[in-house]
Parts: C-alpha cells; sequence; structure tokens
C-alpha cells in the first residue's frame, strides 16, 4: 500500500466514532486512537504517562466476560473475535459497545492486540471512518449501486472487502464482484427468499436497517455456516451497504439457550418445588422488583395466577411476620450483597392459608438486568409436624414445673396461648360426682367469666363434654354461647371448644378465642389436639395421684383412730382423733353420742363445730334423727333441716345447719352409739368422701367395741391372777402348817429375796417370777409323809433320802402349769449348795440359777433369826456371821456380800 494511502487510511482511524486500542498481552494498552478523547472523553496518551488497563474502562459487572474474551483473544492468535460489553466513559455514562479483536502479537508490524471498539450508542454511518476500520472488522463490508428500476436484491457489488469475504463467505471478493447472482446461489433455498426479500426492503426504507440472518454455503469448509446481514439503503448515492459476518457461534448459543430454556421451562413447570424468578423493573430500584417467571408449582400451592404475583412486590404476599425478612433479603440479593442464600419463611395463600417454605436464592443475569432465581420446596406438613412436636414439649414441661392441680393448669394454658397465638382462653374442669364444672385457669376476657352453675344441653362447654370439637367464627353472637357471658365477649372474635381427653374419658374442656375472627388453621387445629389429651391426661394423672394421697391419708386416718382407741383406757383421747379425721372430709359438725345400755339412753361423749350451746346432752331411744338411727340401726339422712328440724329447730336455725347423716354404731349386734354429721351448705360429698365418712363410722364402732372387750379382758385377767395368788398363799400356809414353821416366814423370806435381788439388778420383768418362786419353795414338802416331816427328833438317812426329795416333787408338781414354769428355779434348786454338796442334783457354782442363790441367802439368814421348835433364834451378828463364813461354801460369795451390805444399809 503507497505511503499516500497508509497517511489517509491513519487520518481515518483517527478521526472516526470507532475507537482502535492495541494492547499488549496483559491488557495493558500501547496505543489508543486520538478520537478516544471525543468519543469516551479520556485523554489518548494517558497511557504514555503511566500504565493503563483496558478492563478498567470496562463496566464493573462486565469485566469478568471482558477478561474472558481477552484471555480467548490470546488463545487464538489471527483470529478475529467479536463481543458486546459496556464501557463507563469520562463523565461516568454507560456506553453500549461493540467490540472486534484480534491477536496480533506475532505480526511483527503490529506485535500487540488490535481492539476495535464500536460505540452502537452515538453510531454515526461515516462511510470514511467505515473503511478506516474494514481491516479490523470481523465481518465484509460490501456495497452495491442499485439503479432505477432494478431489482436490488441482484444489483452489481461496487465494493467487498477482500480477505473478510474470503474468511467470512470463503470465497474471493472477485467471484461476487463478477457475479450478482453468484452470492444467493450459495444462500440456504430455504432461507434464499427472505435474504432477498430485506434486501428489497432496505431499499423500499430508505435509511432504515434491516437485518437477516440466513445459512450461506462456505466455500472452504463446504458447510452451511449462519451469517447475519445488516443492509442500509442510501437514496442520494444510491448505495446499498451491507455488512455480514459469521453468527454460528451465536446462533449455536442461541440454540443452546434456547434449548436450555426449554428444559428448563419444562423441569419448572414439573417440578414438585416453587419456581420464581424475581426482577427489578427499574435496574436503579429494587423496590421495583417483581415476579418475571413462576412455575405451575407456585400457582397452584397460592393459588395466585401469574399476573396477580406479577402485579405485586413478591414480599408482600409473605405472612406478615417474615414480610420484612424476605423484603430485605430480596433486595441485598439484587444490590450484589451476599444475605443467606437458604432459609425457611411462610408465604399467606389467597385463601388466607400459611404455607412454610425451605428456600433457596441465587443472583442471577437475565437480559442484563440483576434477578433473583429462588427454589423453595413446600415444608408446610414437616414444619407443622415439628411445630406440634415443640408445642407438646413446650406443655409437658409446663405441666411439670409443679404438682398442684391449679399451677399446672395456669401453667399449661399459658403455654396454650402462646403455642396457638390465641388471646383468651380457659381451662374447665368437669368432676362427675357430683356433677360440676370448675374454672381451673383463665386468661383473657374469660378471666371475667364464672363457670356456669348448670349447663345447657347445647352450650359450646357442654358439646365439648360430650367429645366435639366446638367452633365458633363469632363467639359473642353465638347462640350456643349463655347469655350471662356474652356481655363479655368482645366484637369480633373467633373461638373454639375442644374437650379435655384422658383416654376416652372427658375431663374438661379447653376455651380458646381469637380476635378478628380467625379461626384455626387444621393444622393449629392438629396442634390444639395435642395439647389437649397432653393436659387431659395430665389432669388424669394428677386427679388419681391427688385421690391416691387422700386414700392413703383416709387409711392413715382409720390406722390412727383405731390404734389411739387401743392405745388408751381412756375415752376422751381417743374421741378427740376421731373428730380430727372426720373433719379431713367437708363437713361442718359433729356430734358422737355414747349408748349406755342401762339406762336405754343416748350420751353426747364429743362434739366440734357448733358456733352456740345447746346440743342436747342426752338423747332416749328414738328421740331426734340421732334416736331414730339409734332404734332402727340404719342411717338417717335429712336433706333439708328447715323441713325436719327435730325437736331442737331453734338450735338448728341458729347453727345455720343445712343437712344431716346420724349413723349408728354396732359392733357384733351391739349398738355403742350414733355418729351426727352436719354441713351448713346442700349434702355434697362424693361417693368416695361418703364411703371414707363410713369406713371411720365402722372402725370407730369397732374400736369401741375391742375398747369394751379389752376391758372386759382385763378385769377377768386381774381376777384371775388374784385366783391364783389366793392359791399360792394357800400353798405355802400349808407347808407352813404341816412343817411347823415359824408363822410368817414365807412372808419374810419373799420379801427379804426381793430387795436382795433388786440390789443385784434383777430385772423388773424377772422379779414377778422370782416372787412366786419363793412362796412356792417349800411345796414340795406336800409330798413328804408326816411321819418325816413332823418327826420331832433327828432323821435317819433313809428318811434324810425322803426328805430330800422334796424339791424333785415341786419340780414334777409344777412344771406342768405355764403359769409358774420360770418360778420353778427357786423351788427346785434352793438346796443346792455353791460348792456342789448340795441337793437334788448337785450343782455347782454358776450353774445354779441366780434366783435360787439369792433365795438360799434370805431362806437360811430368815430361819437362823427365827424360833423354832428345836431351838432359839439366833442373834442378828450371829446369823450374819455364818453368813459370811459360808460365802464361797454353800453361798454364791458376790450374792453374800450384796446381802451383807443390803442388811447393812437397812441397820
Amino acid at each position: 500500500m503507497a505511503k499516500s494511502t497508509l497517511v489517509g487510511f491513519q487520518a481515518l482511524v483517527e478521526n472516526a466514532r470507532d475507537l482502535v486500542y492495541v494492547l499488549d498481552a496483559d491488557g495493558a494498552i500501547r496505543y489508543a486512537s486520538p478520537n478516544v478523547r471525543q468519543v469516551l472523553g479520556y485523554d489518548p496518551e494517558g497511557y504514555t504517562r503511566k500504565t493503563l488497563y483496558a478492563l478498567d474502562f470496562v463496566h464493573p459487572e462486565d469485566r469478568a466476560y471482558a477478561a474472558a474474551a481477552l484471555e480467548d483473544l490470546l488463545r487464538h492468535p489471527g483470529k478475529t473475535q467479536e463481543f458486546r460489553l459496556r464501557l463507563l466513559d469520562a463523565w461516568g455514562r454507560v456506553r453500549a459497545v461493540r467490540v472486534w479483536g484480534r491477536n496480533l502479537l506475532e505480526d511483527p508490524a503490529v506485535r500487540g492486540i488490535v481492539i476495535n471498539v464500536h460505540d452502537e450508542t452515538e453510531l454515526e454511518e461515516e462511510r470514511t471512518r467505515l473503511k478506516s476500520v474494514l481491516e479490523a472488522l470481523p465481518g465484509a463490508v460490501f456495497q452495491a449501486q442499485v439503479e432505477e428500476g432494478q431489482d436490488p436484491a441482484y444489483a452489481p457489488l461496487v465494493y467487498a472487502a477482500s480477505r473478510q469475504t474470503r474468511e467470512v463467505l470463503g470465497y474471493p471478493a472477485e467471484a461476487l464482484l463478477e457475479d450478482p447472482t453468484f452470492f444467493f446461489t450459495k444462500v440456504h433455498p430455504e432461507d434464499r427468499g427472505r435474504v432477498e426479500e430485506a434486501v428489497r426492503r432496505a431499499v423500499a426504507h430508505p435509511g432504515k436497517v434491516q437485518i437477516t440472518t440466513y445459512r450461506f454455503l462456505h466455500g472452504q469448509t463446504g458447510t452451511y455456516v449462519w451469517l447475519r446481514d445488516t443492509v442500509v439503503y442510501d437514496p442520494e448515492t444510491r448505495l446499498l451497504t451491507g455488512y455480514t459476518y459469521d453468527v454460528s457461534q451465536e446462533v449455536a448459543r442461541e440454540q443452546a439457550l434456547r434449548e436450555s430454556e426449554a428444559l428448563f421451562r419444562t423441569l419448572a413447570e414439573t417440578a414438585p418445588a416453587l419456581i420464581l424468578l424475581w426482577q427489578m423493573e427499574d435496574p436503579k430500584d429494587p423496590q421495583s422488583a417483581r415476579l418475571a417467571f413462576v412455575n405451575q408449582a407456585a400457582t397452584a400451592l397460592l393459588g395466585y395466577t401469574p399476573e396477580e404475583l406479577a402485579a405485586r412486590p413478591i414480599w408482600e404476599f409473605a405472612h406478615p411476620q417474615d414480610r420484612e425478612r424476605v423484603r430485605a433479603g430480596v433486595l441485598a440479593r439484587l444490590q450484589g450483597e451476599n444475605p443467606p442464600a437458604r432459609y425457611t419463611f411462610r408465604l399467606l395463600t389467597k385463601e388466607g392459608q400459611v404455607r412454610w417454605l425451605d428456600y433457596s436464592a441465587a443472583r442471577v443475569e437475565v437480559q442484563g438486568r440483576p434477578a433473583v432465581l429462588g427454589v423453595g420446596l413446600d415444608i408446610t406438613e414437616a414444619k407443622e409436624r415439628e411445630k406440634t412436636l415443640e408445642a407438646f414439649a413446650e406443655v409437658a414441661l409446663a405441666l411439670r414445673q409443679s404438682e398442684d392441680l391449679k399451677r399446672m393448669m395456669e401453667n399449661a394454658l399459658d403455654a396454650a396461648l402462646r403455642i396457638t397465638e390465641a388471646g383468651a382462653g380457659a381451662l374447665l374442669l368437669y368432676e362427675e360426682d357430683p356433677p360440676r364444672l370448675t374454672e381451673e385457669a383463665a386468661r383473657g376476657f374469660f378471666a371475667r367469666l364464672s363457670p356456669a352453675p348448670r349447663l345447657e344441653e347445647k352450650s359450646l362447654v357442654k358439646l365439648a363434654l360430650k367429645g366435639q370439637v366446638v367452633l365458633s367464627p363469632d363467639l359473642k353472637n353465638d347462640p350456643r354461647l349463655r347469655e350471662a357471658a356474652r356481655p363479655y365477649v368482645p366484637e369480633g372474635w373467633a373461638g373454639l371448644a375442644h374437650p379435655l381427653l384422658a383416654g376416652k374419658d372427658v375431663v374438661g374442656a379447653l376455651l380458646l378465642a381469637w380476635p378478628g375472627g380467625r379461626l384455626p388453621t387444621p393444622h393449629e387445629l392438629e396442634r390444639v389436639q395435642v395439647l389437649a389429651e397432653a393436659i387431659g391426661n395430665a389432669v388424669r394423672r394428677a386427679q388419681l395421684r391427688k385421690k391416691l394421697t387422700k386414700r392413703v391419708e383416709e387409711l392413715e386416718a382409720l390406722r390412727q383412730v383405731d390404734q389411739a382407741i387401743l392405745a388408751s383406757m381412756d375415752l376422751a383421747p381417743s374421741l378427740e382423733i376421731l373428730l380430727d379425721k372426720l373433719f379431713l372430709l367437708p363437713l361442718d359438725a359433729i356430734a358422737l353420742f355414747l349408748y349406755k345400755p342401762r339406762e336405754k339412753t343416748l350420751h353426747l361423749a364429743a362434739h366440734r363445730g357448733f358456733h352456740t350451746p345447746g346440743l342436747p346432752r342426752t338423747l332416749l331411744l328414738g328421740q331426734e334423727h340421732v334416736g331414730q338411727a339409734a332404734l332402727t340401726g340404719e342411717k338417717v339422712a335429712v336433706e333439708d333441716l328447715a323441713k325436719a328440724p327435730g325437736s331442737h329447730p331453734e338450735f338448728t336455725r341458729q347453727e345455720g345447719l343445712v343437712a344431716e347423716r346420724a349413723y349408728p354404731l354396732f359392733a357384733r349386734g351391739r349398738l355403742l352409739g350414733v355418729l351426727a354429721a352436719f354441713t351448713r351448705r346442700p349434702w355434697d360429698l362424693t361417693e368416695e368422701d361418703e364411703g371414707f365418712l363410713e369406713a371411720l363410722v365402722g372402725q370407730a364402732a369397732l374400736a369401741l367395741d375391742n375398747l369394751k372387750t379389752l376391758q372386759e379382758l382385763q378385769k377377768s385377767q386381774r381376777e384371775l391372777e388374784a385366783a391364783y395368788e389366793l392359791t399360792l398363799w394357800g400353798w405355802a400356809k400349808a407347808v407352813e402348817l404341816r412343817d411347823q414353821e415359824t408363822a410368817g416366814h414365807t412372808e419374810r423370806v419373799t420379801a427379804l429375796t426381793l430387795r436382795l435381788a433388786k440390789a443385784l439388778g434383777v430385772p423388773e420383768e424377772d422379779l414377778e417370777h422370782l416372787r412366786r418362786g419363793a412362796i412356792l419353795h417349800d411345796v414340795g414338802k406336800i409330798a413328804i409323809p408326816d411321819a418325816i416331816l413332823r418327826k420331832p427328833g433327828p432323821l435317819t438317812e433313809g428318811e434324810w433320802a425322803v426328805m430330800r426329795l422334796h424339791p424333785v416333787y415341786a419340780y414334777e408338781w409344777l412344771s406342768g402349769i405355764p403359769y409358774l414354769k420360770k418360778a420353778l428355779e427357786i423351788p427346785y434348786c434352793h438346796h443346792e449348795r455353791w460348792d456342789g454338796s448340795g441337793y437334788p442334783r448337785g450343782l455347782r457354782g454358776l450353774e445354779i440359777p441366780l434366783s435360787a442363790r439369792i433365795f438360799a441367802v434370805a431362806d437360811v439368814y430368815d430361819a437362823l433369826t427365827s424360833d423354832r421348835p428345836y431351838r432359839k433364834a439366833w442373834p442378828k451378828e450371829k446369823a450374819l456371821a455364818y453368813i459370811r463364813e459360808e460365802a464361797g461354801k454353800q453361798f454364791d460369795p458376790e450374792v453374800v456380800e450384796a446381802f451383807l451390805k443390803l442388811m447393812a444399809e437397812e441397820a
């Protein structure tokens, strides 16, 4: 090319609207055409003062794309690449440009990447400038001269870029310049008419650009490629100017995109998940975000049409409690921030139902604008089950915080109100015996209501007690609401009455109310059912625990009454304990009358709970209700003492007594007394309380009978013991008379033996047996013949042998009498000696029973100090000396020592 041509070409480049850059391999600018100042406002010489990178002038959102394009140019030397992006000019404006690049780093004449930037924003169709960049363009530029009346499609070409024509079309430019029909012979037959028509439209509409895309048989590859023509007609010059470039990759991408979009849409429409695409209508206003796409699963779940969903900001469809969180997340993501990608929130359906979503979102670009693509799984069922389990755990924890039933119910109601978001509520418990309803806890306007004294058959609570779940959208105007409660119920509240079930038994009702007429959803109703069952079972357990505790108390009361009566011969303390236990029951006054058989009268023995004097002290059989119970032997029940006050109506009136029960006390067919119980209200003891009262009456009768029997037995025992005592002394006197003993010997020796035994520390319970043994010490002599027993002179050896048998006779005679078994030691062993020389068995030392060792000392001492027919009594000092001398021989030394000490003390 001539020098003048190069100068002209440079002038075209420097004054054109398209910009030309030369970059090195790192993307640094090594040349910038002077028109950079005119088009973008930057100094074209700026790169000479400091290193400038082309990517720094690219819009921030397109830099990644531009960097990838630059890398692609580096990978394909000599290949022209085309791409579109946005630049920021010196005034901060965004400029949309088409860029063509070619890697000429290996070209010695260039040694750089040539970048051509076409400002499509301010495109100027200046032919001279187009020619200055022809060589840098990836496509082929052509011009045809259209003569008057000529078919524009076949007008002869006057210019065709040589290199680009060969690259784009695969044919030399000369082939097109020489034959106007050549070009159309290579256009795909299916596209040929459309291309011809585009050329004709360009001429028919001068100045208006016509674009057409078609298939063309490439001359070098022999395959069809996709080309795109841009043509415009200038009527003044009659020139038809066009630009042809290869768009095969773009068409392939568009085809892939269409296929991907089709696949995405198919997946989106068939997926069970909700798929939502939110996009800003105004790129500068995140508040303009609307739904750009929604799948069928979403519309089916929410009940809105796509148009209804797109008409409002998406967060307006979120639950009020989640709305701000959803809005903040959407706007933050649209503005390029990174809020949590996955979270759960609630949407409201068109019918007002709440649906839970497990939602994941990502920021994407759609048609150059930021958007948020979200996928949500409907986890409502799982979430509701989770909330139900949480509700059960919360109410269970509330119930465990106290064993007191009322406190349990208050905790449970507070938990139920939190869980169901109800504004008011109450827990009512039902008791069958007697039928009554008690309020255990109330909140909100229910706290101002009192339980109904009588339940109407079709009332809300009555229906709940029958096991029905009762819903009321307008509680105040519900005909099933009792009239007394209506003034306290606010307008516009909805309500629920749910039975409290313990197994199949209804133990009460849970009442809940919500403002605004909102009724619980099916899932909330299911939660209420779980709460009601948990509360009902807890109530049943508490009631059983209470009954068990009460039953234990009643049994303990019966035991204490029984023990009190049997532990004391005094009746008064026992009756006080009986009255204490009777007042465990809901009684107001009690009177106990005891029967005196001889007088045939009932006498007041104990009473409690009366405010005034005047209670009759003595009643005849058949007199008053008490006398009637005693006479008939049956319980007398008076429901209204005002109608049947008895013979003391003034006393009954002053006391305010309303009802009475008179229970006769019988044991083994014998009348013992009458117990009268009174209340100052209608008689309302439960069946269990009645049973306990009758058990106390029966227990009292049995205990009183036992006491009388015990008293009689004790009397008989005392009489029997007296008879035994007299018998023993009779035997002792008989021995004294036969043996010519000194009068009073038995009494003296018995008394002395007991004093000595106490000095030696013999236990108190053994003294009585020792006393009896002392009385009977010589009872065996009754079996000795008078000839021996009463012989005035010395006994022969044979006679002594008989005499020494009297202990054996005593043993044989008395051992068969249990009453005297422990007393036998003295009669059998008191002639044994410490040194073993005694009789009848020759026992030695400790082999001799202690009682016999003690008695032996006392017996010898009393014998020595008493007158006998054959000698006078020894002086006391001589007898004591003898006892001291026989210690270790005849007597136990320790016993002797204790005896001598006792004698000294008594002296």
